[in-house]
């Protein structure tokens, strides 16, 4: 029987890893043979060969997984360029980015297109950058309310006033934004875009309101729960049986739960355009970090032209801009978050924000202290990790 896995395994892992499919596993078996032959056995022969999900399908959830570990690089490069291997699309790859954006953030979407330019460099694809948005940007909040509904299956009011009251700009952001910008692209089709997002938030970890609100908003667009049972069956593969078995905990809530709430429709707060964003997060990046919020869009113009607007108008035209609380203390909170996220992707922005913080007014001492702050939080290798960035970026300054 092990041995009938063992080849399942291998024929799917063929088809995924290419030319050099069993290179890594022959790597790992230098160190460890049972841990190599766990490799094939249990992820590629009992579960990525179930018949439940088409295996491209599973690949492109296996890349929205590692992007949500954040840490996982060369494992996500092998499952995007498996994807590819598979039959898959870069485009599709491209509008995963765009996903990750709404439900993770920058930081790892980012890092995951440097990946994908490594990756098109590779096969020497010729590939046509997506077309960026040519609208105004005026009609987000239309365009986020019928997102949440397509997404959540219904516009779910729990969804949102359960922090609406606490921060009215949260609420409208995530509509206007999360949903109205980002999730409301049409680059996937509606299986893969739900179950992407299944996939995410599932490997995140402890976004339990949200989980279960997309599993019901994967049914009313007529996934199975065989499928969805299919997906978290596959998050035991790169997120560790703990995640899958809290995702599976709200799964049979979800599955449970044949409620529809009530529709709401955010309006936005002004008919601000996209350009009059864009002005006031160019200024926000010039006076934080002394950068050009041209450069930052122009350096996404060979995959993804919105993500470098997105990055400029929504992160530092919405929320840095906001007058709520100092220059300082704003980007010391963002070197307390990103020294608390401490993976792989936070690295680079770790390092922009405590020059922003010290072009600003913040004292190295007091980076250190926001840092060491962080020990009872986090642990001690995460705030030796940040606080050795600090010392290199405290370096190049002298």
């Amino acid at each position: 029987m092990d041995n009938e896995r063992f080849t399942r395994g291998l024929d799917v892992l063929r088809k995924v890893g290419g030319k050099n499919f069993d290179g890594p596993v022959n790597s790992l078996a230098e160190i460890s043979a049972d841990l190599a032959r766990f490799t094939v056995e249990y992820p590629y022969g009992d579960v990525l060969s179930r018949p439940g999900l088409a295996l491209p399908l599973r690949q492109l959830c296996t890349a929205a997984m590692l992007l949500a570990d954040g840490s996982a690089q060369p494992q996500l490069k092998y499952h995007m360029a498996g994807y590819l291997n598979v039959g898959g699309e870069p485009r599709v790859l491209v509008e995963l980015m765009f996903v990750s954006v709404a439900l993770l953030g920058f930081p790892p979407t980012i890092n995951a297109v440097g990946l994908l330019r490594s990756i098109f460099a590779e096969r020497k694809l010729a590939f046509v950058p997506v077309e960026p948005a040519t609208d105004d940007g005026t009609g987000r909040a239309q365009n986020g309310s019928e997102a949440v509904s397509r997404l959540t299956g219904g516009d779910m009011q729990a969804y949102f006033g359960e922090f609406e009251k606490a921060s009215p700009d949260l609420a409208r952001l995530s509509v206007e934004f999360a949903f109205g910008e980002a999730l409301s692209r049409q680059g996937l089709d509606s299986k893969a875009k739900a179950l992407v997002i299944i996939a995410m938030l599932a490997a995140g970890g402890n976004r339990a309101a949200a989980l279960r609100r997309h599993i019901q908003g994967a049914l009313a667009q007529g996934i199975t729960r065989d499928e969805v049972v299919e997906l978290l069956m596959q998050v035991s593969v790169y997120r560790g049986f703990p995640c899958a078995l809290n995702a599976f905990a709200v799964a049979k809530e979800a599955f449970g739960d044949t409620t529809v709430s009530q529709p709401i429709s955010f309006r936005p707060a002004n008919a601000e355009t996209r350009q009059m964003r864009l002005e006031r997060g160019r200024a926000a990046l010039g006076k934080t970090s002394g950068a050009s919020g041209d450069a930052v869009v122009r350096s996404f113009d060979d995959i993804a032209p919105d993500l470098g607007r997105m990055i400029v108008e929504h992160s530092y035209g919405e929320i840095f801009s906001r007058t709520g609380i100092d220059a300082r203390t704003r980007e010391l909170t963002a070197c307390a978050a990103l020294a608390a996220v401490g993976s792989k992707t936070a690295e680079t922005p770790l390092r922009v924000h405590i020059n922003a913080a010290l072009n600003v007014g913040a004292s190295r001492d007091e980076i250190l202290e926001t840092l060491l702050n962080l020990a009872p939080y986090s642990g001690y290798p995460a705030v030796q990790q940040a606080v050795r960035i600090a010392a290199e970026e405290f370096g190049k300054r002298s």
